[in-house]
């Protein structure tokens, strides 16, 4: 935002120009650099101020800029200039170019008056008499009457959008705004963004599995080349930390627009699943801000337990003071007197133990034909119970889908305050994503089970040798797949193993 100066002692009267328009779009229109509207404005002030016998000896453009706020750079630097200089007269081409509400009008004119300089406008006939005040103070009533009818009205639209599914404003990541025109109408829809959609649907995903961190997931994301849509003003850059944390919690990805704090069903396609939004929720809230400390990770952290309290056993390293560094596990609660266990547990250690654990859980090929008869039996006695329950489920959720529709309905006939709109929409939210968690574990049991069933089977089969030989990050999966949690003691023997389904429902550790 520039200002224009030009000095000349042959002007007996002086005067300063100020042009604003409202956007960025505004000072863009058209073919012209400046757009339209300034150009139109500056020759209609120059055309005044000659009408006066004045010369323009300083011009100044606020482009795109709101009238509601004093708070412009233009308009600023032009109060600073009448006042360290004289001048005759201020001229804007409307009195709603210099303010949108009474008070900020009477502020600006009255610093202009304590300069000696008259406020003229182009298109009013304002002026110091009592007609001219009059009209000046009406025209700044109607320029405040226009600006708060204008955001009621955009409230009422962007509302009323919503209602039907529409996006009110910018598409989040991983969508365009699109417009098209139809029959001479223009249309405004929402699109999927070919370019970053891939990758917020792989971070949706990667984090519902527990192993990232918002941290690390956003470092990831730039170097797959994710990046920020440029704005006017802004270049595309990589996404922070807490840009990803405000992605993940939104709930526009599941197909659902947020208008005023009220939820509505989009028209738009969702990214994401109900159930993998629901997961990425639900690890969110249990991190603070999205987060893990991971001081110190080793493929066995997560799934070791101490065998007295039952808590997490940590990783621990104590450096001597020659430098070497031992490292253990140890109880998160070895300091408090509720947790009897105060041995640190060395890492190799506990490492041997759960290699020896692995030998006590393997099958024979005679035990593996044994078993797969027995469970896959009581799989399809137990598929029969999961119909029936899937049955009760999709009617409940017709249910919650319609007293959705009611509450919404209540709320914008003004039956129903706000606040407790808001309470009843987040229980029959939380009601619906524990429906849509129910009914997907069903289906998951009911298509997918048996193969897993015989796929653990295979795996039991030879499950030490697996583990022995694999690396750490395969570790790390076998561990969270088979074991809910192996507790243990600083005794050898001090061990107990509680195995994750289907594992469970096959064997126990001998």
């Amino acid at each position: 935002m520039t200002a224009t100066v030009t000095e000349s002692s042959l002007s007996p009267l002086r005067a300063v120009s100020y042009v604003r328009v409202s956007t960025l779009d505004q000072a863009r229109r058209g073919s012209e650099p400046e757009g339209l509207s300034i150009p139109a404005q500056r020759e209609a002030n120059r055309r005044r101020a000659l009408e006066m016998g004045a010369l323009v000896v300083a011009e100044f453009v606020e482009r795109g800029r709101s009238g509601r706020s004093l708070e412009r750079p233009e308009l600023q630097r032009m109060l600073e200039y009448i006042q360290d200089r004289p001048v005759d007269f201020v001229i804007v081409h409307k009195i709603d170019r210099l303010a949108r509400n009474r008070a900020d009008d009477a502020a600006i004119t009255k610093t202009i008056q304590g300069t000696g300089a008259y406020l003229v406008s182009t298109t009013e006939a304002i002026s110091t008499t009592p007609s001219g005040r009059l009209l000046h103070g009406i025209m700044a009533s109607i320029a405040e009457f226009y600006s708060q009818n204008l955001a009621t009205e955009v409230m009422k639209g962007m509302r009323q959008k919503a209602i039907h599914g529409g996006t009110p404003g910018r598409a989040p990541l991983g969508y365009l705004n699109q417009r098209r025109f139809d029959d001479g109408r223009e249309v405004r829809t929402i699109t999927i963004d070919p370019e970053r959609a891939e990758h917020v649907i792989w971070a949706f995903h990667a984090y519902a599995t527990g192993e990232w961190s918002v941290t690390r997931l956003a470092t990831e994301m730039e170097s797959r080349g994710m990046t920020t849509r440029p704005g006017p003003n802004t270049p595309a850059g990589p996404l922070t930390v807490n840009g990803l944390h405000r992605l993940l919690r939104r709930p526009y990805y599941k197909g659902v627009v947020v208008h005023n704090g009220i939820e509505h069903p989009g028209r738009h396609d969702p990214l994401i699943d109900a159930v993998t939004w629901a997961t990425v929720q639900d690890i969110l809230t249990s991190r603070r801000n999205g987060e893990r400390s991971r001081q110190h990770d080793h493929y066995l952290k997560g799934t070791v337990f101490c065998i007295e309290c039952g808590r997490r056993l940590i990783v621990q390293h104590t450096r001597t003071r020659t430098g070497r560094v031992y490292e253990y596990f140890v109880c998160h609660r070895r300091r408090d007197t509720i947790c009897q266990q105060r041995k640190a547990l060395p890492i190799a250690q506990v490492e041997q133990r759960v290699e020896d654990l692995y030998r006590t859980i393997e099958l024979d090929s005679g035990q593996r034909e044994r078993i797969e008869q027995i469970v896959l039996a009581k799989l399809h006695r137990q598929q029969a119970v999961n119909d029936e329950r899937l049955t009760q489920i999709t009617v409940d959720a017709r249910t919650v889908e319609t007293n959705q529709a009611k509450l919404l309905e209540a709320y914008y006939a003004d039956a129903i305050p706000r606040e407790l709109f808001r309470t009843h929409q987040r229980r029959l939210n939380t009601e619906q994503a524990s429906l849509v968690r129910e009914k997907a574990k069903l289906e998951s049991e009911n298509t997918e089970i048996r193969q897993r069933v015989r796929d653990a089977l295979d795996l039991l089969q030879d499950v030490h040798a697996t583990y022995t030989d694999a690396p750490a990050t395969v570790r790390k999966q076998l561990n969270r797949a088979i074991f809910a949690g192996i507790f243990l003691g600083p005794e050898p023997g001090q061990i107990r193993a509680e195995l994750n389904e289907p594992f469970a429902s096959i064997t126990q550790p001998r």
